[in-house]
C-alpha cells in the first residue's frame, strides 16, 4: 500500500490527541486542563515532525543535497525518530515555559501517546516496506520480505517486532499510569524504553544510513536518548 506510513503516523498522532482529551486528570487544578495538554501535544507533534524531517534530511544529505525540494515533502515519508522525539521534547520544554506550566507533569502526559505514535509508525513501515531488516539465510525468523524497491528476500522482521515492542510498552505504561509515580518518571521511563527497541533493532536493520563508530547513525542517537532517559529516570527517583 502507497503512503501507509504517513496515514498510519498520521492515525497514531490522532490516537495520542484523544488520549490527551479523553484521558482522566491526574490533578483537577482547572477546567482548561485537557485542552491545555492537547496543546502541548500539538506543539510537541509540530515540533517532532520538523525536527525529525530535519534530522531525516541531515543524514541522507547526499541524496536530498541535489533534490532540496523534496526536503518538505512529509508526505513522502523520512523521519528520525531521533531527531523527532528530542525536537518534541524541546518543543514541549519552551510551550511549557511560555504558558508557566510543569514540565514533568505535561511530558509525562505525552508518554503513552509517544509510544502509540511509535506502533502505529512501526505499522506503517510493515506496510511500506520501510526500516526493513538486513538480509539472512531463510528461516522462522526470518521470513521473506520486500526493501523499498520491491525486492524480496529474506530478512529480519525488524518493523514487526518493532510494533509488537511498542504495543508492549503502551500496556506497561498504562499500568504504570495507574501507580502514584513521582512527576517526571513516567516520561523517563516512556523515553528509555522508547530508545532501547531502536538501539537493538539498528543491529538489524537494512535500510540505507551512515555509520559511525560501526554502529547506525540512527543507533548512535537512539543510545544517547537511551542514556538521556534513564539519567532522567535517576533524576526522577532522587528528587
Amino acid at each position: 500500500m502507497s503512503n501507509a506510513y504517513p496515514l498510519a503516523f498520521a492515525a497514531g498522532a490522532l490516537l495520542g490527541l484523544l488520549w490527551l482529551g479523553l484521558a482522566p486528570l491526574e490533578r483537577q487544578t482547572g477546567a482548561d486542563d485537557s485542552v491545555a495538554r492537547i496543546d502541548a501535544g500539538l506543539v510537541a507533534l509540530f515540533a517532532g515532525l520538523l525536527g525529525g524531517r530535519l534530522a531525516y534530511v541531515l543524514t541522507h544529505w547526499g541524496y536530498y543535497g541535489s533534490r532540496v525540494i523534496e526536503s518538505i515533502w512529509f508526505w513522502r515519508g523520512g523521519l528520525s525518530w531521533a531527531g523527532g522525539a528530542l525536537a518534541a521534547l524541546m518543543g514541549l520544554a519552551v510551550y511549557d515555559r511560555l504558558t508557566r506550566r510543569p514540565f514533568w507533569a505535561a511530558a509525562d502526559a505525552l508518554a503513552i501517546p509517544a509510544a502509540t505514535l511509535g506502533a502505529t509508525s512501526w505499522l506503517g513501515c510493515l506496510i511500506d516496506a520501510c526500516a526493513y531488516g538486513r538480509r539472512a539465510s531463510a528461516g522462522l525468523l526470518t521470513p521473506p520480505a520486500p526493501d523499498l524497491l520491491g525486492n524480496l528476500a529474506p530478512r529480519w522482521p525488524t518493523q514487526a517486532i518493532g510494533g509488537v515492542y511498542s504495543l508492549l510498552i503502551v500496556l506497561l505504561l498504562f499500568r504504570l499510569a495507574q501507580r502514584d509515580l513521582r512527576s517526571g518518571l513516567l516520561a523517563a521511563i516512556a523515553l528509555s524504553l522508547l530508545s532501547a527497541g531502536p538501539l537493538a533493532l539498528a543491529w538489524i536493520r537494512g535500510d540505507p544510513m551512515p555509520v559511525m563508530a560501526g554502529l547506525r547513525l540512527d543507533g548512535v542517537a537512539s543510545a544517547a536518548l537511551l542514556a538521556l532517559g534513564l539519567f532522567g529516570v535517576v533524576l526522577r527517583i532522587r528528587a
